[in-house]
């Protein structure tokens, strides 16, 4: 599926823009079936952790070249990471550069119904997990993405090079599916992404939320110009999507809501996301979703195989009288407090109402799980008592969260999610936080 439509590009074009090299169409195939004679006819999947992504997409195609299996374990993981991964999903480390006497001279042409890729997901609950994505959940949805995205093969769209958070890889893979150009970046380069934009012609963009923050904090965002802003990963905040709007004009502005297992559910654009701040929107292109016993269970192609009798990832959730789905909360991200149930998301949504609040967390005490700790982010200095205060007005006081703690930062893995398992492991340090 996937060769068979970057093998009627024009081989000359820009496919990928990344570490100061410009990889064209033509290049893609050619190290492709060069690469591809090492992974011939061998049955076991793959763990691909080479310490540059490009290497790693390299790899990734010469091993669906010859109909292999690849997992995508990214660039940081580390020796023990590798190790354990290796051990418990029977997969082979690749973290080099193969070599093969042997060139093939056609691409392998794959069912739909064939596993190709294996994308860890951890969630929110910190534990691990392999999802298996076969041809028919991974590229059926491409089309839908270019219209409800508004990309087409002559956008040039910027995606971190973190590609073991599949919403990255899917962004690289439908790029270049469109028959766009990729311009692959770095999360150090923040400062300078706008800059990047610019000399890159950058038309569009896949950002997870703290990166949309990093973008437009920087002092040269007002000369960014983008047709298609994507977002997903967490929930886009209201005031974070209006500052977007107003900063660039005639932006298409997306938020999605998906998982690794269920693939797109949900989406909502434009002034809808400032408008509803609480919904993630109506129905992706394709999907139905239904809400049972509060839970939200979905129907479509793009479920990966081994859930599509789950249907679900027991997110909590309930439609709207206009049809758009309203999340609750995550699996893992709901607390019983004497027999009443508090959804984070509830919690972080009125937090971030405040103007003064950037980011919101909240989590269960490592020590005591009934005690609540919001963590925050603060733009300009407010007090606890003023914040609890502000909640009250739109949560109920049986809600509250136990503990407010001001903190400079929240801890994000490679993605750009908030990394739980760090503020598991590493409470927050009494000299670090706002006073």
């Amino acid at each position: 599926m996937f060769f068979e439509k970057i093998q009627n590009v024009d081989p000359e074009k820009v496919a990928i823009l990344a570490d100061g090299k410009s990889i064209t169409f033509g290049d893609i195939l050619t190290i492709s079936k060069k690469r591809a004679g090492f992974f011939e006819n061998k049955k076991e999947s793959f763990l691909l952790c080479h310490s540059s992504e490009l290497e790693n997409l390299y790899n990734f195609f010469a091993i669906i070249a010859v109909g292999g299996k690849a997992i995508f374990g990214g660039k940081n993981l580390s020796d023990e990471q590798k190790n354990s991964i290796s051990v418990i999903h029977n997969c082979t480390i690749i973290d080099f550069i193969p070599d093969s006497e042997r060139v093939i001279q056609s691409f392998y042409s794959p069912s739909k119904s064939e596993y190709f890729l294996g994308v860890l997901s951890s969630g929110s609950t910190g534990q691990t997990k392999l999802i298996w994505k076969d041809h028919q959940s991974w590229f059926t949805a491409f089309s839908h993405q270019s219209t409800v995205f508004g990309v087409s093969e002559e956008d040039r769209v910027f995606v971190l090079d973190a590609l073991a958070y599949s919403a990255n890889l899917n962004t690289v893979l439908h790029t270049l599916w469109l028959g766009a150009t990729v311009v692959l970046g770095k999360l150090i380069e923040a400062s300078n992404w706008s800059n990047i934009f610019k000399v890159q012609g950058v038309t569009s963009a896949f950002l997870v939320p703290s990166h949309i923050r990093l973008l437009f904090s920087s002092d040269s965002s007002a000369r960014i110009r983008l047709k298609s802003l994507v977002s997903a990963g967490e929930k886009l905040d209201a005031k974070l999507a209006k500052s977007v709007l107003d900063s660039i004009p005639n932006i298409l502005l997306t938020e999605y809501y998906g998982a690794a297992e269920l693939g797109h559910v949900s989406y909502a654009q434009n002034e809808d996301i400032v408008a509803h701040p609480t919904t993630v929107g109506k129905a992706f292109p394709g999907v139905e979703i239904e809400i049972k016993e509060d839970k939200i269970f979905v129907e479509s192609l793009y479920i990966s195989p081994e859930y599509r009798n789950i249907r679900t990832v027991f997110d909590f959730g309930f439609l709207d009288a206009a049809g758009r789905l309203c999340i609750l909360g995550r699996q893992g991200r709901m607390f019983n407090r004497r027999g009443l149930n508090i959804f984070a998301e509830e919690i972080e949504n009125a937090a971030l109402l405040h103007p003064f609040v950037k980011e919101a967390v909240l989590v269960a005490n490592k020590h005591k799980s009934h005690i609540l700790e919001l963590i925050v982010v603060v733009k300009q200095e407010i007090s606890k008592s003023e914040l609890q205060d502000f909640l009250l007005k739109k949560i109920t006081k049986d809600k509250l969260p136990n503990k407010i703690v001001f903190s400079l930062s929240i801890p994000r893995n490679d993605a750009g999610k908030v990394d739980f398992r760090v503020i598991a492991k590493k409470p927050v340090d009494e000299e670090n936080l706002v006073r």
